[in-house]
């Protein structure tokens, strides 16, 4: 029997007395559901004065498309204005998207994934609420892919980017409202914030393990399982010669190029012995993103037991696997070519894979994966007793 949750959204009550009254500004996407599948954005219109909408990137309303950039225009259902605060110049609302605001409301579903960038837009939007002296109320979710399981590389304390910031972890364990929590705590932004919880929700669940209705976070990510995958093999949006299964119904549970060999790379990576995962050599063709139309050998990802699986360690075993079968055929993806938010300062990249990592020794032959993660240990063991402080769940 699934665990039956109540999302924030399903709790907003709880902050009655500070919403009801005042002017709010609600930061939000289509994946913000309640557990009667209705969007957060009329939820919050209906029950409370909002004056003011903003976007991300898919929309309030999931009705844009990755990379579709809309700075302003106009919600016909409500006649509310979003603005955007996804785009090459800003990642916050400004001082002036907010004069109509007396405080703000943030609900959005998390992926559980360090390059998910709606992490950053919470962060730079809890800034944005500090130096204007507005409480800010964060409707938290459930982590996807669970609360206990934290992997993978952490990010150097001196990057600063839109897919790595805040030492976090890959796989980063954490809710929305943890992750404000940690964020307000261990980096002193002094925001007025306020959590409404999960209600019901156990770290070791995952999303499908209760009955909260799955609404796809992005359209790469359908369902749990690519939800999951994504935690390690998001690495390979870092590859430019390689397709990571967008424009397939099984995003980043495939790989393939044209060029690819996919038995002999599955067969390597398959000697590595990793727990719960399969390696299985598979042909396709994607209809969109890298060598759209073109039949691809590649390999397929096959998770025989989630409790054992690394989604981390899995996915850059595969690229060494790659790497070894076909060492000439791998060229890095530039970073010009990826996020085109700028990054602030601190550690620059050139490659995007370097940017998914928060590390440059992989992509320069250094390291492999062994010796990358084994190499983030301390780090790691060091961000799961940071994060502890902030966690609101058993």
């Amino acid at each position: 029997m699934k665990a039956k949750v109540l999302s924030g959204i399903d709790r907003i009550d709880i902050l009655d007395t500070l919403l009801k009254g005042q002017r709010v500004g609600l930061v939000t996407a289509g994946s913000a559901i309640d557990r009667e599948c209705r969007l957060a954005v009329d939820i919050l219109c209906d029950r409370y004065h909002v004056t003011t909408l903003f976007n991300t990137i898919f929309g309030i309303r999931g009705e844009f498309v990755y990379g579709e950039r809309v700075p302003f225009y106009v919600d016909k259902p409500t006649g509310l204005p979003v603005h955007s605060i996804f785009n090459n110049k800003l990642t916050a609302p400004t001082p002036e998207m907010m004069e109509n605001v007396d405080v703000m409301v943030y609900d959005i579903k998390e992926a559980g994934a360090r390059y998910y960038e709606y992490l950053y837009t919470l962060a730079d939007l809890m800034k944005a609420c500090a130096k204007a002296k507005k409480p800010l109320v964060v409707l938290d979710r459930v982590n996807p892919i669970g609360g206990e399981k934290v992997e993978g590389t952490v990010c150097p304390a001196n990057m600063h980017t839109m897919v790595g910031d805040y030492r976090l972890a890959q796989r980063t364990g954490l809710t929305s409202g943890e992750f404000a929590r940690y964020v307000n705590g261990e980096y002193a932004i002094g925001c007025d914030l306020h959590i409404v919880p999960v209600a019901g929700w156990q770290r070791k669940l995952y999303m499908d393990e209760t009955d909260v209705p799955w609404v796809l976070p992005s359209p790469s990510l359908p369902h749990a399982t690519a939800n999951l995958l994504y935690a390690g093999m998001c690495v390979f949006e870092g590859v430019a010669t390689i397709n990571e299964g967008r424009g397939t119904t099984k995003p980043f549970e495939l790989i393939g190029a044209p060029w690819m060999d996919g038995k002999a790379v599955a067969q390597l990576a398959q000697k590595k012995g990793l727990p719960g995962v399969r390696y299985a050599p598979t042909w396709y063709r994607p209809s969109g993103s890298k060598h759209s139309g073109e039949v691809c050998g590649g390999v397929q990802i096959h998770i025989l037991d989630r409790e054992a699986f690394l989604p981390v360690r899995t996915a850059l075993t595969l690229l060494d696997a790659v790497r070894e079968v076909h060492p000439s055929e791998i060229v890095w993806r530039d970073c010009s070519a990826g996020h085109d938010l700028p990054d602030v300062e601190g550690m620059t990249f050139e490659k995007y894979t370097d940017k998914l990592l928060g590390d440059k020794r992989y992509t320069s032959g250094e390291l492999d994966c062994d010796g990358l993660l084994a190499a983030h240990e301390d780090e790691l063991k060091a961000y799961i007793a940071r994060k502890k402080k902030y966690e609101l769940y058993e």
